[in-house]
């Protein structure tokens, strides 16, 4: 058992709302952080411990505030708890199916993503807003990472994309929106809001192509969704996320890097 593990368990038992007795079930899936199924004598939660704080520069306060928001606009679960050290989150459970448990065709699939996309990317919040540049020096800090002169200049022109796109057009985005952060119903609910953010939407959509792995067809079809649904043309919405492609590889290789040496 993980000492992070048995320190959110001491915390439980201390909560007036956890009742004595209560069941603690590790679930499937996360690639990084750990999630379990939290059971009382009277509801049930989901918990999640927060591994990539190692990494990540995340304000987690800030994060829980953002969430109960997107709660009250019907995007996203109540978070009902955040730890003292902020080291794992309580929320609703919620019963509902995500689109990585459900049997239909990728069109479905494609149209729920976009659907969550552009719903999004029309939300009005105050959240912070991205810097990329920023991240991807913490992430070559973590792991001693000295780059060379093409690098640096990669790097720097990638960063001028950045801004520019920013500039251009920042909007409330997810960044990590797998399928199985969006739920299978109208409206969607939609998971984990760690990188949450003001930020370029074709990122998010170039985010989103990345994490899921999706192939030429289904890529097409979530461009076309999503130019339908945002209402823009479709060749404008293929070339900006075009541009933004490189610049998510980037993040998640020096991401990836920097987790898994901190380890």
């Amino acid at each position: 058992m993980s000492d992070l593990k048995l320190m959110m368990e001491d915390e439980l038992k201390g909560l007036e709302f956890i009742q004595p007795g209560f069941l603690l079930k590790t679930l499937k899936g996360g690639a990084v952080n750990s999630s379990y199924y939290l059971q009382t004598s009277k509801n049930s939660y989901f918990v999640k411990t927060f591994d990539s704080d190692k990494v990540a520069l995340l304000d987690r306060k800030n994060l829980f505030d953002i969430q109960l928001e997107l709660a009250f606009k019907g995007l996203a679960v109540k978070p009902v708890y955040l730890s003292k050290t902020c080291n794992f989150q309580i929320d609703q459970w919620l019963d509902i199916p995500t689109l990585d448990h459900v049997d239909v065709p990728s069109l479905t699939t494609t149209r729920g993503l976009a659907s969550a996309l552009s719903t999004l990317h029309k939300t009005q919040i105050e959240a912070p807003k991205l810097d990329l540049p920023c991240q991807w020096k913490h992430y070559l800090g973590v792991t001693n990472t000295s780059v060379s002169l093409l690098e640096q200049q990669t790097l720097e022109r990638y960063a001028a994309i950045w801004h520019q796109a920013c500039a251009t057009k920042a909007v409330f985005c997810h960044n990590d929106l797998a399928l199985s952060h969006v739920t299978h119903s109208q409206p969607s609910i939609i998971f984990d809001w760690e990188y949450c953010s003001l930020s370029c939407p074709y990122f998010d959509l170039a985010s989103c192509v990345a994490i899921n792995g999706l192939g030429a067809a289904d890529e097409a079809s979530l461009y076309a969704f999503y130019a339908q649904f945002s209402e823009q043309r479709l060749s404008e919405v293929i070339k900006k996320v075009f541009v933004m492609k490189p610049l998510v590889e980037l993040t998640n290789k020096l991401w990836y890097r920097a987790f898994f040496q901190s380890k």
